[in-house]
């Protein structure tokens, strides 16, 4: 798999550029603020149907413009083209070889795993930010998990919309079993899946990780579902669908009371945890920075051979201006354990982060002020 070719009109400080990429490594190199990751940003839309900086779509039209548009030329099997239009006035659109489609049908045409210098903030960061991690993998490699997650996630709303009027009202009290049977059952199926990835995730991990630690270390991911209590060593899974089934059930009974209190629901994957060991210490607490890291740079490649495994091809790899942030050594394991496994795009400020070798394999582009020199 990889991005043959990119248009941007309008998009963020970019008035209108076309560009055609190596499908081995390609390096953007520019000061702060010129652009480099709008340009890693436009990808990343055209991966996800979203951006993962922006709040508001519109924030992604250039200040002045009426709309914005991304397409790029996508090779697999075949060659396809990805668009996606943005307006002030009008929902966005979605365009799989100049036709409409649903994001359903979008996600997964182009996959890409991102490493930015925010990624470095997975071990140490919220439970939010492990999750959406997480998340994002699966839904590019997992069409039918995409719409459960959006599914479950309507319900959420809805139940807490529920909860808060249950607060003024008891009478609305008996919707709830409703809705809890709704939230077991997609609950259920979030978890089930997330777990079985995480599963295979840990072994490419542990492998990986072994490679860059030299050996000394051995890292561990475990998922964490929200009725775990690590404090207490409680990490026990389940033993069926079933019973993973009773055991959330139990959770909203016994929750129950403090649902009502707050008005929003306490119990499902929206509170679950990705937990890293290493040689069975957490991570986050006592791990130095630099084991934080290369946990993180592991998982990262991980991705890529879950992927490959899933899908049958390496994803499109997206490093945003994160060689500053590693030392010279996870700089060159990073590139090496990528070789030419998987087409490569990386930012930088300058080329010094990069061997005289590696610059003379790769295109290298100029951005300056929204263009491409």
């Amino acid at each position: 798999m990889r991005l043959e070719s990119l248009s941007l009109q309008d998009f963020r400080n970019y008035a209108s550029i076309s560009l055609n990429f190596n499908p081995g490594l390609n390096i953007f190199v520019g000061d702060n603020a010129q652009g480099k990751t709008n340009l890693l940003e436009a990808i990343y839309v055209l991966a996800l149907s979203k951006s993962y900086r922006a709040q508001r779509d519109p924030e992604l039209i250039r200040q002045g413009a009426d709309q914005a548009l991304v397409s790029g030329q996508i090779r697999r099997l075949a060659s396809m083209e990805l668009g996606f239009l943005l307006s002030h006035t009008e929902r966005k659109r979605l365009l799989v070889n100049q036709k409409a489609a649903t994001a359903s049908r979008f996600v997964g045409n182009l996959n890409i795993v991102l490493f930015s210098p925010d990624s470095l903030q997975l071990v140490k960061g919220t439970p939010s930010d492990r999750r959406r991690f997480l998340d994002i993998q699966i839904c590019q490699i997992d069409p039918v998990y995409r719409k459960t997650l959006l599914e479950y996630q309507r319900v959420v709303r809805q139940r807490n919309s529920l909860l808060k009027s249950a607060q003024e009202s008891r009478a609305h009290l008996s919707q709830l079993v409703v809705w809890d049977r709704q939230l077991i059952s997609l609950g259920t199926e979030v978890m089930l899946r997330r777990q079985a990835v995480v599963d295979k995730l840990q072994r490419y991990t542990r492998d990986i990780h072994r490679q860059i630690s030299q050996e000394l270390e051995n890292l561990h991911l475990i998922y964490q579902p929200f009725f775990a209590d690590p404090e207490k060593g409680d990490l026990e899974l389940w033993d069926s669908p079933e019973e993973l089934k009773s055991m959330f059930m139990l959770q909203l009974q016994q929750l129950r009371r403090e649902e009502l209190r707050r008005g929003y629901t306490l119990a499902g994957p929206q509170r679950d945890d990705l937990l890293f060991l290493i040689n069975g210490m957490d991570l986050r607490k006592y791990g130095s920075q630099g084991q934080q890291r290369s946990a993180v740079l592991a998982c990262i490649l991980a991705e890529l051979e879950l992927m490959q495994r899933e899908t049958g091809e390496y994803p499109v790899v997206l490093l945003d201006d994160v060689m500053s942030e590693l030392d010279q050594k996870r700089r060159i394991q990073l590139l090496s354990l990528l070789n030419d496994k998987a087409q490569t795009i990386v930012t930088t400020t300058n080329l010094g982060s990069f061997t005289a070798e590696i610059v003379q394999r790769a295109a290298v582009f100029n951005i300056r002020q929204g263009r491409i020199l």
